[in-house]
């Protein structure tokens, strides 16, 4: 009896140490496969963490070297633009370089110009205030008296100008002209088969010039005769 008895409890006792090795085996296995389970999502995580830096990083340098490519252009685009701006403003120095240069040359042939017919004018009233004085036939004084082409040369000494002393030789010495261009200070030639009397123009059609013992050196119209021919010493 006692030995059934020891028997069953010792079946019994086998039984829970086999039913506890089982639990404990099974309980062994759900740990692995909690333990493995994160073990896999911690690698997945791991890995997928490793991609997305990979591709931030991948993104960042992109970036930047798109940034580097637009402030390369934008250096290119504002030395373009430099450029534009110097060219615009060389053309603008040489526009009003060019519009000075006008205006200045403009300005130096007017003032030539007023010169040149203020010389003419010049010689004219120094003539004009021996209007009055004799004609003395071969004289050459302004004061005392003189002939027609004495008159003149005397006249045009006083400015540096030496002429010849008769008329026909003053003509033939002068820069010819026609009675349209006459100028204040020409010379208007006269005669008949030949250059016999010369006088001053002093403008507005007249002359001044030694006419005869009678008249002296007087101021008339310079188609007072029919004139042969018109010649200037001056510019």
């Amino acid at each position: 009896m006692k030995k059934k008895i020891m028997a069953v409890l010792l079946c019994v006792c086998v039984g829970s140490l086999a039913s506890a090795a089982a639990e404990a085996a099974d309980l062994g296995r759900e740990d692995r496969t909690e333990t493995e389970t994160f073990a896999d999502d911690t690698a997945s995580r791991e890995f997928q963490d490793g991609e997305i830096s990979e591709i931030a990083d991948r993104i960042a340098e992109h970036a930047e070297e798109e940034a580097n490519a637009y402030l390369e252009l934008k250096k290119e685009a504002q030395k373009a633009e430099d450029a534009r701006e110097v060219q615009r403003r060389a053309q603008e120095v040489k526009r009003k370089t060019t519009r000075i240069r006008r205006q200045a040359k403009a300005e130096a042939a007017r003032r030539k110009e007023a010169q040149r017919l203020a010389h003419r004018q010049e010689i004219v009233n120094f003539a004009l205030q021996f209007e009055g004085n004799p004609y003395v036939y071969g004289g050459t004084s302004l004061t005392n008296g003189a002939d027609c082409s004495g008159f003149v040369m005397s006249v045009f000494k006083e400015f540096g100008y030496s002429l010849p002393r008769v008329a026909s030789a003053q003509y033939e010495a002068s820069e010819k002209k026609d009675i349209s261009q006459i100028e204040t200070g020409d010379l208007v030639f006269y005669g008949s088969g030949g250059i016999g009397h010369v006088a001053l123009y002093i403008g507005n059609g007249k002359i001044i010039h030694a006419s005869t013992s009678a008249s002296g050196i007087k101021i008339s119209d310079y188609d007072y005769e029919t004139p042969v021919g018109v010649g200037t010493y001056l510019k």
